[in-house]
């Protein structure tokens, strides 16, 4: 397949809704299982946590018909978030595209259904995303580890591989930071991005939240602040993030349930509620994990001052 390929892949990705999208070359991720070799080394207390990522350093593993992988991004801070819950759930999970009411929802499936129409076999995911972005040319990597676009790193990233020798886009090798600046390891809490580009897994207050093992030890409870779900303070002081999110769009599918995702309700919150309306919104939760919301509600609501 040639250029005009690439373009009809292109303009088929801003048609449906996307903000950005690249081309590159299904080859392996070598630098990717150099990384993790380099974290496993360096923290071997968290070594399982990246060696069950290595799966994701060769496309072709996966696929072994795949010679291209198509990025797209997704530009989620559009949304007008609402105010008393935006500080303590991470903004990535409350603009999740996987929740039915989100008109993001279906970008996916129309995108898919439009590469097949151009006569192409595809399968979506299963490789690092943030590298496929820069290797496609659509991101650049900041300090924090996060993928930066035009929109900043309110995004997220989408990948196919498909089966065509599709011509490649150039990729990005420069760091979009402003020099000396290191506002993203100064302002965290549990010094988890112990140096420009390398972030301590095990110490992230994100998995802190939902992937770590539980009970969380006392000291880094203490750091963790008001964080029930993930967490966005790298983001929020990033000078590259000045003026990117941009309240243009209402976000219905919320409403209501936002009564019942403040600390105080997300920490008495009973079973029946929780399946029938929180759930419904962070279904990758397990349904019998309701002590997980209780317990990190109680532990926010402690660091905030307002426990008992």
């Amino acid at each position: 397949m040639n250029q005009d390929s690439v373009e009809a892949i292109k303009a088929l990705a801003a048609e449906v809704g996307y903000s950005a999208c690249g081309v590159t070359s299904a080859e392996p991720f070598r630098r990717y299982s150099q990384a993790l070799d380099e974290r496993c080394s360096a923290f071997p207390e968290a070594a399982a946590l990246y060696a069950r990522m290595r799966g994701r350093s060769d496309p072709q593993q996966r696929a072994p018909w795949a010679r291209s992988l198509i990025v797209c991004l997704r530009r989620y801070g559009k949304y007008d978030l609402p105010a008393d819950i935006g500080q303590h759930i991470g903004r990535n999970y409350l603009c999740d595209r996987r929740c039915d009411g989100c008109p993001d929802h279906d970008l996916p499936k129309r995108f898919k259904e439009g590469l097949i129409r151009l006569g192409l076999r595809v399968r979506r995911g299963g490789v690092p995303d943030r590298l496929a972005g820069a290797r496609a040319g659509v991101t650049r990597f900041g300090r924090n580890g996060f993928a930066y676009s035009e929109h900043g790193s309110w995004i997220n990233i989408e990948t196919w591989l498909a089966d065509a020798d599709l011509p490649a886009d150039t990729p990005s090798t420069t760091c979009p930071c402003p020099e000396g600046c290191s506002a993203c390891m100064d302002a965290c809490p549990t010094r988890a991005i112990v140096s420009p580009y390398v972030m301590r897994m095990d110490r992230c207050i994100a998995f802190l939240t939902y992937g770590a093992e539980e009970p969380v030890s006392e000291e880094l409870a203490d750091c963790m602040g008001k964080w029930v779900y993930g967490c966005d303070i790298c983001q929020q002081v990033c000078p590259l993030n000045k003026g990117k999110w941009e309240a243009l769009e209402p976000m219905p599918w919320l409403d209501h349930a936002v009564p019942l995702l403040t600390l105080a309700a997300l920490a008495e919150m009973p079973q029946r509620v929780y399946e029938e309306v929180v759930h419904p919104l962070f279904w990758y939760i397990p349904k019998d994990r309701i002590d997980r919301w209780h317990t990190n509600a109680r532990r926010a609501l402690l660091n905030s001052g307002s426990g008992g």
